[in-house]
This record gives C-alpha cells, structure tokens and sequence, in this order.
C-alpha cells in the first residue's frame, strides 16, 4: 500500500510541475555557423553486421539483428556482405554522389570468445526449527555457464574501427540431476549478453535531433527539435546537448570540427515530427543549429518496467 501511495505522490508532483509551452515567448536565438542539411536532419545511419565467429555464432547473430531491429535511430541493411574493399568502395562512391546505394555506414563484426560451463553439487542441508523439528533440504547440482565476447564497430568508407564493445554475462539453472544439457542454457546466456548491449548501442548511434527554436519564460528555456518519436525519443528521456565549434589545429593554418557537449535537458513533448526539450542545465548560448542525443542512462522509472 506504502508503494501505491508513494507512485501517487509522484504522479502527482508530476502533474503539478507540468510545463506549458504557450507561456513561454520565443526568442531570436544566434545560429549555428554549421547549420545541418536536410539529408542531415534525415539521416539514419546504415549498419551491416559482416560476420559473427566462435561457438554459437550463429545464434550469437541473430540475437544482435534483433537488438540492432529494435533500434529506430538506425537502418538495418537486409543484404550478404561483400567485401571489405567493395563495401569501403561503395561507401565512398555513395558519399561523394550524395545518393544511397544501400551502402553500409558502419560495418560490425562479433565473435564468441570463451564459453565456460561448471556443475557445483550442493548435498542435503539438515537444519532444526525453533520446536526440536529437524529437516533436510534437497540436494541439487547447480550448473553455471558463462560467454565471453566482443562486437567491432567499424566505420565506413574511413575504414576505422570506430567502437568496441566487450560483452560477458553468467546464467546458472539448478536440477536434481548430475545429467544436464548444456545448450539451451548456453544459448540463453548469449541472449542475454548479446541483448544488455542495447543501451551501448543505442547511444553509439544516438540520433541527432537539431534546435530550430528557442523559447524563454524567466530563468527557465525550452528548445524545439527535429528529434522525434520516429527515431525513439519518448517523454521524460534525459538528452544531452551539444554546439560544433571550430578549432585552430595548433602549428598549423588549418581548421578542424570539435563536438563539445554545452548542456543537458528532458524531453517534456514529443511528436512524430518534433519535440520540446527542457533545459536542465547550460555552460554557454544554446544556438540555432546545435542538435541534441538522448543518452540513455537508467531513470527511476527502469524499476518499474
């Protein structure tokens, strides 16, 4: 009862600080110098997953098609690789035309690298109760397993490896029986360690969602963006926000991008086509042009889900 109260109380406290974005006055913000192209705002990067190696690779696979599937900020290409020479070719012939060949942006390839399994008997446990009573408990055999792994991100037409994710998780099951099979556990245990590298992946290939408006209603500010439930976005998601900046490369007259994170803020409206974002905390003026990634750390609410 003290928890139903206590979920009441927050719904509640939730509703009473509900922002309304019809008092809040728009403002002519500063733009970005590096204000994104349409293709920009659109884009989802492509993925092709090349090959997965080791022990149950084959399962291994097609539990990271179904964790990339998921992922509404990216496309998953349906296609055989080819080669690595042909996929950097096609990527670069693709990006130079400004056209889409079903090339692949970023190339992932995984492999099993251990699999351990361990039987541990646990005999008949004789305890007496507070009466005098004596009892036994079931002797069982308890049988862990563990998989070991890795996914590489690769990224295209650069041909640099871009991201590496190690992965390692334990499932155990108890029976009364020494005779166990294995392989349904052990399939389980890669399903699950392929499946907990959602959140990493998802915030890799976070979407960029790009302010095209900005409004204030006394200390508080609110930005409107092209991230929107399309690619994920959900109400409440904590976002962090970044301007582009150009950098002097020192000893030299060149000129280089640098992404810097200036902020952080929460989805407070999301539609299909937009969302409004609250701005939680800001080091520097938020620009036209300067986008924003969801980024995915647990909430309070994961406890209930």
């Amino acid at each position: 009862m003290k928890y139903l109260f206590f979920i009441i109380s927050i719904i509640f406290l939730g509703c009473a600080n509900k922002i309304n974005i019809n008092e809040f006055t728009p403002i002519n913000a500063p733009k970005s110098k590096f204000l994104p192209s349409k293709n920009e705002i659109l884009y989802k990067p492509q993925i092709l997953i090349t090959n997965f190696s080791g022990s149950y690779s084959n399962y291994a696979k097609d539990f990271l098609k179904i964790t990339l599937s998921n992922i509404k900020s990216i496309k998953l290409l349906n296609r055989q690789f080819k080669s690595l020479k042909e996929e950097i070719k096609l990527s670069e012939i693709a990006k130079s035309n400004n056209s889409n060949l079903d090339q692949a942006d970023f190339l992932i390839e995984g492999k099993i690298i251990e699999i351990t399994k361990k039987r541990i008997y646990h005999p008949s446990q004789r305890f007496k109760d507070k009466k005098g009573r004596i009892y036994y408990t079931k002797a069982y055999y308890e049988h862990t397993v563990c998989v070991k792994g890795e996914i590489s991100i690769t990224k295209l037409p650069e041909n640099i490896i871009y991201q590496t994710l190690p992965f390692y998780k334990c499932e155990y099951e108890t029976t009364s029986s020494y005779y166990f099979d294995y392989k349904p556990l052990i399939i389980e245990t890669i399903k699950s360690a392929i499946y907990n590298l959602n959140d990493k992946l998802k915030k890799i290939f976070a979407k960029k969602g790009y302010i095209f408006e900005i409004r204030k209603k006394d200390n508080d500010i609110i930005i409107k963006t092209t991230l929107n439930s399309n690619f994920g976005a959900k109400t409440d998601e904590n976002v962090d926000i970044f301007t582009i900046k150009k950098i002097k490369i020192p000893f030299s007259n060149d000129y280089k991008k640098e992404i810097l994170k200036i902020g952080e803020g929460k989805i407070i409206k999301v539609t299909n086509e937009y969302s409004w974002i609250l701005v939680k905390k800001h080091l520097q003026t938020i620009k036209i042009g300067d986008f924003v990634k969801m980024n995915y750390k647990h909430s309070f609410w994961d406890i209930f889900e």
